[in-house]
């Protein structure tokens, strides 16, 4: 009896074990493209996947930023105690096969806030930056382009608006500014062979088997 209660539990933890899922991931980082102003038709790189197992996912993750400088000039005659400048910039990516986002991602934006300027003054702000992150989604059917020893490209590009805010008549503003762009690959694989029931009602069924034969051992007694 003390035998077959310890086959009943030993069995048990496997079972339980077994239950773990067996898909493993592998994240892996893409190169970074920048350009001034504007990006124009970058390509990013990603590696693609080489391992023997199967995909069953490929989800992508963007980001990017913006830096540099905005110069406010008041022309005028006399001081103006608010002038200020905003540079903000849209990222767009390129159609993937097997991935449906919609564009713009997102958008990364900086700015002078208020600023005083005396009579004839140019200021300069530099040192200006701001970034942000999103998502193009997951694939789950389409694999060919993203398999082999290679790399594959996302297609990005951006579109920089500048406005500008101050008194009088002889106010100007001017930006300058660089655009950087990355993303990072995430694929979900598994080992490759047939079609098995789902691990968690694997574990349950086993576990009521054990049950039922713990139970007729015990009135066998």
């Amino acid at each position: 009896m003390k035998r077959f209660a310890a086959y009943c539990l030993a069995l048990s933890a496997i079972l339980i074990f077994s239950s773990t899922a067996s898909a493993s991931s592998l994240t892996l980082n893409c190169s970074v493209v920048s350009g001034p102003t504007d990006l124009a038709a970058a390509a990013i790189l990603c590696p693609q996947f080489n391992l023997i197992d199967p995909l069953s996912e490929i989800s992508i993750a963007v980001s990017g930023g913006i830096s540099g400088s905005i110069t406010l000039t008041n022309g005028d005659d006399a001081p103006h105690g608010t002038n200020s400048g905003t540079t903000t910039t849209t990222f767009n990516f390129g159609a993937l096969s097997g991935f449906s986002f919609v564009n713009p991602i997102f958008d990364a934006s900086y700015s002078t806030g208020n600023r005083a300027l005396n009579a004839g003054q140019t200021l300069t702000v530099s040192g200006l930056t701001n970034s942000d992150v999103g998502s193009l989604g997951s694939n789950t059917t389409l694999f060919g382009n993203y398999t082999g020893a290679g790399n594959f490209t996302i297609p990005v590009s951006t579109s920089t608006f500048f406005s500008s805010a101050g008194g009088g008549g002889f106010f100007m503003a001017a930006q300058a500014s660089n655009a950087n762009a990355t993303a990072v690959v995430t694929y979900t694989y598994g080992p490759a062979g047939p079609a098995v029931p789902e691990p968690a009602t694997v574990t349950l069924l086993g576990l009521g088997l054990i049950g039922i034969g713990c139970k007729v051992r015990k009135f066998r007694r």
